[in-house]
C-alpha cells in the first residue's frame, strides 16, 4: 500500500468525521423497539445529509448499508426486521466514501438500561485491544507490532481472538493490503510507513473463538452461542502518535 497524498489525506479526514458522527447518531438511536432495518435506513439518510456514500452497499453482493451484529453475531450481519432488546449487545460496523476514498469503523454496546457487568467488562478488554494496537501503529513500526499489542489484553483477560477475520489497509478500496490480524509476533509482517492509511479492528468472542458463516453467506455467529464484540477504527500513520480519522 502506498502513502496516501496530503489531498487524499484531507479526503480521508473529511469522511471519516462524518462516519464517526453517524455511528454516534446510529448508537443514540439504537433503543428497545427500534428495527435494525430502521436503523439501516437512517444510515442512508444521513449519508445523504452529509454527502457521503455507503462504502458496504453492494460490496460484494452485500445487500445493505449497515452491518449490525446483535449478541452471538461477530460481523457482516444484514439488517432484518428484528426488534433491538433491551440488554442487546450490538455492534455497528459502518464504512462511507467521500471523493472516491473509504474510511471505516465499528461500535459495540449494551442498548438499553439493562446493563450485565461481566458483558460490560469484556466489551471495555474488545475496546482496549484495539486502542492498544492503535498506539503501536507508528512510522516504521511493522504489522506484527500491531497485532502483538492488541492480543496482550484479550489473552489476559481470557477472551477468545477471532482468528479468521483481520484488520486491513483501506484508501481507495475498503480492504488493501496489509491485513492486520489480532494476534502476532513483534517484528514481523509489513513495515508501516507514514502517511499509510490503515483499518485496526479486534473482533473478540467472551467464549469459544470458534464461528460459522449463516446460510445467507455474510453473517458470522459464535459457534456456542457467546457474545461477540467489534471495534475498529481507520488511523492514519504520522513521524508521531497515529490521527485516528473515524473519531466524529
Amino acid at each position: 500500500m502506498k502513502p496516501k497524498t496530503i489531498e487524499e489525506i484531507k479526503y480521508m479526514r473529511h469522511g471519516g468525521k462524518i462516519l464517526g458522527k453517524i455511528l454516534k447518531i446510529l448508537q443514540s438511536e439504537s433503543k428497545p423497539g427500534v428495527s435494525e432495518n430502521e436503523l439501516n435506513q437512517m444510515s442512508e439518510e444521513l449519508c445523504k445529509e452529509y454527502d457521503v456514500k455507503p462504502a458496504f452497499l453492494g460490496y460484494k453482493g452485500y445487500p445493505k448499508s449497515l452491518c449490525i451484529s446483535i449478541n452471538d453475531k461477530v460481523v457482516h450481519g444484514i439488517p432484518s426486521s428484528y426488534t433491538i432488546k433491551n440488554g442487546d449487545v450490538v455492534s455497528l460496523d459502518y464504512g462511507v466514501i467521500y471523493k472516491g476514498l473509504y474510511t471505516d469503523a465499528a461500535i459495540s454496546f449494551i442498548v438499553g438500561d439493562k446493563k450485565d457487568n461481566k458483558i460490560q467488562s469484556f466489551l471495555d478488554i474488545v475496546k482496549k485491544s484495539r486502542d492498544e494496537g492503535i498506539k503501536a501503529a507508528k512510522n516504521l513500526s511493522f504489522v506484527g507490532d500491531i497485532s502483538y499489542a492488541m492480543e496482550i489484553p484479550v489473552k489476559k483477560a481470557g477472551y477468545s481472538i477471532v482468528k479468521e477475520l483481520s484488520g486491513h489497509g483501506i484508501g481507495y478500496k475498503l480492504h488493501e493490503d496489509p491485513y492486520i490480524l489480532g494476534y502476532g509476533k513483534p517484528k514481523t509482517g509489513t513495515r508501516l510507513r507514514e502517511n499509510m492509511t490503515v483499518a485496526i479492528e479486534s473482533m473478540i468472542n467472551m467464549g469459544s473463538s470458534d464461528i460459522y458463516i449463516e446460510q445467507d453467506g455474510w453473517t458470522i455467529r459464535t459457534q456456542d452461542k457467546s457474545i461477540s464484540g467489534h471495534f475498529e477504527h481507520t488511523i492514519l500513520i504520522t513521524n508521531g502518535a497515529p490521527e485516528i480519522l473515524t473519531l466524529g
